[in-house]
Parts: C-alpha cells; structure tokens; sequence
C-alpha cells in the first residue's frame, strides 16, 4: 500500500520487492499498525511470556533476524508456529511476483503513439477517486449541486456569515460583546458539538472520540477529562449522538462550530455558567438568520469576484458533456436569485443554455422523498401558479421546489441513469443514492491534504515513525525492560501527533485519525460511487474516465 501523494518511483518501490527478496516469517507478535506495517507495540505484546509459556522453548524473531535468516530457517520457524499454511501462501506469493516481474510491459499492448504521450504527461494532481465501477455510457443525465459543488466559495464568505451572526447574538440575543473573529484554520468538516458537555469533538467510523481532537472552547481536552465525560472506551451509543449532539457537516458550518467555540470560550473566561445546548441553539439560530435575511446574497451579488473562485474551462467541459450525448441539470436548495447571481459570475448572462433543466430551492433532502409538483418561472420574472408541465422544460423555464417523483414524470430519467454531483453527505449522497441515483461526492479538502501527504515534512515523520515501529518490534522482541518500550512508544506518538497537526493543528486530517477513517470519510466513502476523498483514508483511489 502506497500513501497519496507518494512519487511513482515510491510506489514501485513500495510494491514490487525485488526477485532475490526472502519472505519475512509470520510472527504471532506480528498485527497491523497505524503506518499499515507489522507493529510494535500494544498493551498485549510487552512481554512474550503469555506466548512463550504456550509454546516452551520457542523465542520470538524480530524481522531484522527474519530477514537476515535463510529459507529454510524461515521455514523451520513458520512449522514451530504451526503456521504452515502461510509458509505455502508466502512461497507462492513470492513466486507470483517472480512471475509477474518476467512478464512485459502492459504498456506494450498501448500505441507507439499513445505510450508515448503517457510517458512525457505530468502527473495529475486533481483526480476523480472511483468507490465502485459506474458505466457512464449508460448514464443519461448529470445532476450538480450549487453551493460548493458548482460555486466555491473563498473563505470570505465564512468570515462574512461569522460576523453576521456574532452580530445578531451581540444586538438580537443580548450577549456580551464577542472580541474574536473567524479562524480559517480551526475547525474542520465532520466535527460535532456535544450538547451536555459543551465539547466540540471528531470521531471515528466507529463513533469513538479522537483522544487529541476534542475542545472545550478552544482549550484542548487531555484524555482524562475525556474518559470521565465519556468512559475508557472513548465511544459514544448512536442514540447519544442523536439525541445530544449537532453535526458540522458542510463548509458552511465551519463559521458556525468556530462561533460556538468561541462563545463557550468567552463563557469560560467569563467565569458564566452556561448551557451548552442553549448556547448551541443561540448561535445555529443567528446563523440561519444571516442566510435567510437575503444581507449573505447582496454582497455576494455587489462583489462576486470576492467570494466566488472563477473555474477555468468551465464551459468547455460543460459543453463536452453535452456533445457526449449526456443530460445536464442543476438541483440546489439555493433560491432563483442567488443561483443566477453565481452563475452569471462563471458562465456569463447565457448560463442557463449550457443545462437542460434548472430547479431551485428545491429544499433538498425531503425533494428526494416527497411528491409536490414544479413550478415555473416565467421569462418575465414571475412564477407561474400552475404546476410545471413538460413544455416548460422544453422552454428552458427555471423550476422552483418540485420532487423526485415529478422530476422523473416530466424527464424520463430514473435510476443509475442520473449521476447526481454534490458536496453534503445527507443532502447530495445519501437520500439520491437511496433512490437509485449514483453519486459523486465534492470534496475540497482533498487537495490540500494530498498535497500536505507529498512534503518533505511528512515524508520525514512518516520514515521516523516507521523508524520507531521497528525499533519497537526489535526491542519487544529482545525482551527489553519497560522504560524502553515507554521511551520508543511516546516518541512514535509525539511523531504522530506532528504528522496529524500538519493537515490541521487543532483537528488534523478530515479522513482520518490515527490508524481509523473518521465518521466524516466513512459517511462519504460509502454513499458516492465517486468522490474526492485521500485513498489512504478509506481504500484505494482509482483514476475514473468520463
């Protein structure tokens, strides 16, 4: 397994050992670690007696030893494990990529024109990862998101929303003044705020709290004030989630956990006694406030430029889909007015020619589930009381709310047939893909941790972790005394900890946490048949052609 980000020579490196390579004995010491090597060091392997006292006489190997042993002491060793099954399974891998290596190029069965063209282009680095395969012959219509799927927004934008909303808790709620501004660099996606403890967390797939990613304001919770909020285990019940705790979930929400860490932090400092789910309410109603008083919409719309990065060869690709023979729609909760505003900014005053079909405020995801007709705006500017028909879609007319269930009776497309393109797990992924669309998921942040992945910086904490997990093994292994093993194992963490902090100091990677994929990349790696997401987070990234 190769890590993003790594150069192609690393990869073959990394995948194709060389013909003369010994395989390396199995151990019963040996499990997989954080770095998806053989590991070093848990609570169950300090000591060897358990598995000594098993097995008398018998002495664990380190894999320097391993290495360094002939074939048949490899062997010797695997039949003293009883593990003679995996001494068969060894040899014949190691014989497969004898083979494989003897074998020609795949690149031979190319054209001599077209091998050579692969071999002078650069790398790519915007990518379209593929979960599961998606025959996009057979797909008739592509659907897209607006906000963060078509648009993406600066930063601005979230500064904007901030202010806005510390304003109206200041003006409209009586707050005391709020001193702070917005922190790009704080929270990320995937986080949620515990509503009884006022802690603001990221959890795992398997909804346990990451040790050194949870806040109480902005101070950083140590695992004892955890494990007495949440038990050893770290975990929180399903039915706690729900119950007492708010997601963050999109790049909107990134200004709202920044503003509700920053007000538990005022409280604290403060010496006020709080609430969480009071405050936590508070400043979810200021920020509804700001996007529904139409103030977010007219400065965007007074300075586009500002908050809205421009897409080159936008049109092209959109007008390449369309000569493939492909449908192109968009479907977003954003209302008419904005939408245009937007739009008009990347494609220019003849936007809506470059789409078959435009809904807006479609009120996404309960458009997935009810039935209520289209209604249509007129080129005038007014909407139509009438329930859209299918001649209105031929007029190019914008529709407003609508439902799967008409959007299927007007267009004909049903099923695999759409491939709905967003960026919000609930709204964009799961209610379409459970309706039989497939789904391809938008995710930002993807760039800038391949990009952190591909560093000197964490290609040199990456070795030296490494480093330490093998030092680990040996020393396990030698029966080394405890203060070693304690020295080894806090410099492989304090490694780590510099590795996860360089994606994001206060939260790390967005995909994962430790050697586990967080809630946030699990969420996202089963709902889209193609996503944007770091491929040594939640399986292995494949190149898709449209």
């Amino acid at each position: 397994r190769t890590r993003p980000g790594s150069s192609s020579k690393n990869r073959a490196r990394t995948t194709a050992p060389s013909q003369t390579e010994e395989p390396v004995p199995f151990s019963r010491y040996s499990m997989r670690t954080e770095t998806g090597r053989p590991p070093t060091s848990t609570s169950n392997t300090r000591s060897p007696s358990s598995t000594t006292s098993r097995n008398p006489g018998v002495q664990p190997r380190g894999p320097l030893a391993a290495r360094r042993a002939s074939s048949s002491s490899s062997a010797s060793v695997l039949r003293r494990f009883g593990a003679a099954p995996m001494l068969r399974r060894f040899g014949g891998a190691v014989a497969a990529r004898r083979a494989a290596s003897s074998a020609p190029s795949l690149t031979s069965l190319l054209p001599p024109a077209v091998a050579a063209r692969l071999r002078d282009a650069p790398p790519e680095p915007e990518m379209v990862f593929c979960n599961r395969a998606l025959r996009m012959d057979r797909v008739k219509a592509i659907g897209f998101d607006y906000d963060y799927t078509l648009a993406s927004y600066t930063s601005d934008l979230n500064e904007l929303i901030y202010d806005k909303a510390k304003e109206h808790l200041t003006e409209r709620s009586n707050y005391p003044p709020i001193e702070t501004s917005y922190d790009k660099t704080f929270a990320v996606r995937g986080l949620l705020f515990d509503r009884r403890h006022g802690f603001l967390v990221k959890l795992t797939y398997a909804r346990a709290v990451s040790g050194d990613a949870a806040f109480l304001g902005r101070r950083r919770l140590g695992e004892d004030e955890l494990r007495r909020a949440y038990g050893e285990a770290l975990h929180l019940d399903p039915d706690y989630v729900t119950a007492h705790c708010s997601r963050f979930n999109d790049i909107f929400s990134l200004s709202e956990a920044c503003l509700l860490a920053d007000v538990v932090q005022l409280a604290v400092d403060r010496g006020i006694a709080f609430d969480a789910t009071a405050l936590a309410e508070d400043v979810a109603q200021a920020v509804t406030w700001v996007h529904i008083n139409g103030e977010l919409h007219d400065a965007v719309k007074a300075a586009p430029a500002r908050f809205i990065h421009p897409i080159l060869g936008f049109a092209d690709s959109l007008a390449a889909a369309r000569r493939s023979g492909k449908k192109l729609f968009i479907l977003t909760n954003s209302p008419l007015s904005a939408l245009d505003t937007g739009m008009r900014y990347l494609l220019g005053d003849d936007w809506r020619d470059a789409f078959d079909l435009v809904v807006a405020s479609s009120r996404k995801p309960t458009f997935f589930s009810r039935d209520q007709p289209f209604r249509a705006v007129h080129a005038e500017g007014f909407t139509k009381w009438a329930r859209a028909e299918f001649r209105d879609v031929e007029k190019r007319r914008p529709l407003l709310g609508g439902s799967l269930a008409e959007l299927t009776r007007i267009t004909g497309w049903e099923g695999r047939e759409v491939l709905y393109v967003g960026d919000h797990v609930h709204a964009d992924l799961r209610e379409p893909r459970r309706r039989g669309w497939a789904t391809c998921a938008i995710v930002r942040e993807l760039e800038t941790e391949i990009a952190v992945a591909a560093t000197e910086e964490y290609e040199h904490l990456h070795e030296r972790s490494s480093e330490a997990d093998d030092l680990l093994k040996r020393c396990q292994a030698l029966g080394a005394g405890s203060e070693t093993l304690d020295a080894l194992e806090a410099e492989r963490e304090a490694l780590r900890v510099r590795q996860r902090r360089l994606f994001n100091e206060s939260f790390g990677s967005v995909f994962r946490h430790r050697a586990d994929a967080t809630a946030y990349a699990a969420a996202s790696h089963h709902l889209g048949e193609a996503r944007s997401v770091l491929a040594d987070s939640c399986g292995v990234g494949l190149r898709a052609s449209p």
